[in-house]
């Protein structure tokens, strides 16, 4: 393992987070606040000089460049684990410099983390009140989204971008499926690309819900929260504060483009429409995607319409009239795709909806959007293969000398690609019953947290859902919960984001061997 090529990296993208610091300080000046445009000068103060500093500590004899000759995978892994980590403290700076969370304590560091990581990971979980969002300084709230921005991206994409020379195995590690054998400048190509279509998708929306007559400031931060499927709002109450079918259409539109593949929308660019449409439809990955999204919103609104005021339902308080089958399916579809991009938007409490309607809301969150999306859960293609690998046990079980490949789109997966998926998937579930087991020893006023809580909690985090259900759910936050909950499910977020390799292997000794 190379530390030093590591570190030096590692202080290259904190000085990132630094220069991306600067921005919301611009945005503070703008809306005529000195003293948090201050504070964001001084976090990115901070990061400049820690960042500075490692890299000048880690600083190489033998070579001045970034890349290294003995720069490969381990050290890729190394720094994008890594830059999750010291990213969440970089973006917590503001939040504590400013008082966010109040005076500064132990519980204002781990909200600020907390909050800070939730951005970042595009998690869009928060420990903030109604109260605290409704009222929060714009820089912050501005801040609190373009965090999402450049999470969804990836701050070591950028890093990538700037620096080829070196990114090949920082680009696997953040991107999958690019060929060992990809030049440099063949891996800067490809960044460049998603960055483009990472930014037009952005573009284009703000453009749409400018035109729908949106506030400018609103619009840019549901943007910046729907591109990277991140979900933070400037309003408690989400996107139901609008009530605007066309606002809705927008993002429920951009949240479900951005839940596939963006290697598709690359295929659009370079070759065209028709070539990009014969590789969308010839994906079984991006038809159960749609087809589940499309099917569930349906089934849910005839859920919420059967049960609705007037056709025999008793709705608990607080539940919309969905007597109009239009109103049901309005919701569902926006809180489908919501949940199902990970994205966490809100038009209406799912939480008070019929038990088999939250329950199937949750799956959704599990299952998640495509591989190479900026959505989060386990991936679509996990659950094929998942799905298809259980079902070849059965037939192996039945008639044992037959061969039994796993196939998706007409090709034959390797047993090694399917057991390092199946693995993954082992891995999820230990992890998600024993943060559901740990959360299970706290207490909330007196009483042992419920499992539903719990269970929702770690789903949520795990995910990069944002929401949960009972005590964390749409319209409530995970402020309640104890300080070393809190830091444990920030934990969650990183696991999440890195898909659980590249972050347990910081935690495995031989890793960090020679």
């Amino acid at each position: 393992m190379n530390l030093r090529a590591v570190g030096r990296l590692l202080g290259v993208v904190v000085i990132l987070m630094a220069m991306f610091l600067l921005i919301p300080a611009g945005v503070a000046a703008g809306f005529q606040n000195p003293g948090t445009a201050v504070d964001f000068l001084v976090s990115a103060l901070i990061s400049a000089v820690a960042g500075g500093t490692i890299a000048f500590l880690c600083r190489s004899k033998e070579s001045s460049g970034v890349g290294r000759p003995d720069y490969f995978r381990r050290e890729g892994l190394a720094v994008v684990g890594l830059s999750w980590l010291v990213g969440g403290l970089c973006g917590a700076l503001p939040y504590l410099v400013h008082g966010t969370f109040g005076p500064f304590s132990l519980g204002s560091l781990v909200d600020a983390y907390f909050e800070s990581v939730s951005g970042l990971t595009t998690t869009g979980s928060t420990v903030m009140s109604g109260e605290q969002i409704d009222s929060m300084d714009p820089a912050i709230a501005f801040w609190r989204s373009f965090s999402h921005w450049l999470g969804g991206f990836g701050i070591v994409m950028v890093f990538v971008v700037l620096f080829p020379t070196g990114g090949r195995s920082l680009f696997r590690s953040e991107i999958p499926g690019v060929a060992r054998e990809a030049g440099h400048t063949r891996v800067r190509e490809s960044a460049l690309t998603l960055m483009r279509i990472y930014v037009g998708l952005t573009f284009l929306e703000l453009v749409l819900l400018l035109g729908v007559g949106m506030d400018p400031y609103d619009a840019l931060l549901h943007t910046l929260g729907t591109i990277p499927t991140g979900g933070f709002s400037n309003h408690s109450a989400s996107v139901a504060h609008f009530d605007s079918v066309s606002i809705e259409v927008i993002i429920t539109v951009f949240m479900f483009l951005c839940g596939f593949n963006f290697g598709l929308y690359e295929t659009l660019l370079r070759v065209g429409p028709r070539p990009f449409l014969r590789r969308l439809w010839g994906s079984s990955e991006a038809r159960w995607y749609a087809g589940i999204a499309i099917g569930a919103s349906l089934f849910l609104a005839g859920v919420l319409w059967i049960n609705a005021p007037g056709n025999g339902g008793t709705p608990p308080e607080g539940l919309k009239d969905y007597s109009s089958f239009w109103t049901a399916f309005r919701d569902t579809s926006f809180l489908t795709v919501s949940m199902q991009t990970s994205t966490g938007y809100g038009s209406a409490n799912f939480d008070l909806w019929p038990q088999i309607a939250r329950v199937i809301m949750m799956f959704l969150a599990v299952s998640g959007a495509c591989a190479g999306s900026t959505g989060g859960g386990i991936k679509m293609v996990r659950m094929l293969v998942v799905a298809k690998a259980a079902i070849n046990g059965v037939r192996r079980f039945s008639r044992p000398r037959a061969i039994h490949a796993v196939r998706i789109d007409g090709q034959t997966l390797d047993d090694g690609v399917v057991a390092s998926i199946v693995s993954y998937f082992a891995l999820w579930v230990l992890v998600f019953m024993g943060g559901t087991l740990f959360l299970s020893f706290f207490k909330l006023d007196g009483v042992p947290i419920d499992l539903v809580t719990a269970g929702t909690a770690v789903l949520a985090t795990l995910n990069n859902i944002g929401p949960g259900l009972a005590r964390v759910g749409p319209y409530l936050n995970f402020a309640e919960l104890p300080d070393l909950a809190k830091f444990v499910l920030t934990g969650f977020m990183i696991l999440g984001r890195l898909e659980f390799y590249a972050m347990v292997a910081l935690f495995v000794p031989g890793f960090w061997r020679r």
